[in-house]
């Protein structure tokens, strides 16, 4: 995506106000990753999957198709995660609008390992959050892939996270041992890309 299919992109992402009329849709974020510049990343969220899939039956093409959005981009990839747990007592749609980073982490376990790995990720959200984080989710796919989801105030705390906290927490919780494969992306929010 070059610069100008960026700006294309980002003024028909601000057309999807009308995700707020749909029954079941809870909040949606995005913004561009740090690491890919020309990639951006949503957030979107939904009381059920029912819901979810209603909309993309019902209402979806037609919102898809007022913003013109489809031409300007070359590909796109959809995962869905169903939520696990939250990280400390907020739930992350109370601050869809308040962050200014929102951190992904996606990772793969082995079947064997899923039990474990899932009581390491409730132990860790009930915890409770590190200073900077507004909130965070687990999520998981039948297909043993894992994601979790954090909002931050700014890019200080975020980054005293990563260097200083993150390593400790994944020494302790062995989630290195569980997890096949782990990818972060950190997106730089846009306010007027939020749908609450």
């Amino acid at each position: 995506m070059n610069e100008e299919n960026k700006r294309s992109f980002s003024k028909a992402q601000e057309g999807w106000g009308e995700l707020r009329h749909c029954a079941g849709f809870i909040g949606q974020i995005g913004g561009w990753n740090r690491n890919e510049p020309c990639e951006a990343g949503i957030l979107s969220v939904w009381k059920d999957l029912h819901c979810h899939q209603r909309f993309m039956q019902h209402q979806h093409d037609e919102i898809f198709a007022k913003s013109d959005q489809g031409s300007t981009y070359t590909n796109i990839s959809v995962d869905i995660f169903e939520s696990i747990s939250n990280i400390g007592t907020t739930d992350i749609t109370d601050f869809v609008d308040k962050g200014k980073l929102l951190r992904v982490a996606e990772c793969s376990v082995e079947n064997v390992k899923r039990d474990r790995f899932e009581q390491v990720l409730k132990d860790a959200g009930n915890r409770g959050m590190i200073p900077g984080m507004l909130s965070g989710a687990f999520g998981k796919r039948q297909n043993g892939r894992y994601m979790a989801a954090s909002l931050w105030d700014n890019e200080d705390s975020h980054q005293r996270y990563a260097d200083k906290e993150l390593p400790a927490l994944i020494n302790e919780s062995g989630v290195k041992d569980s997890a096949q494969r782990i990818s972060v992306s950190l997106m730089e929010l846009h306010p007027k890309w939020a749908v609450i």
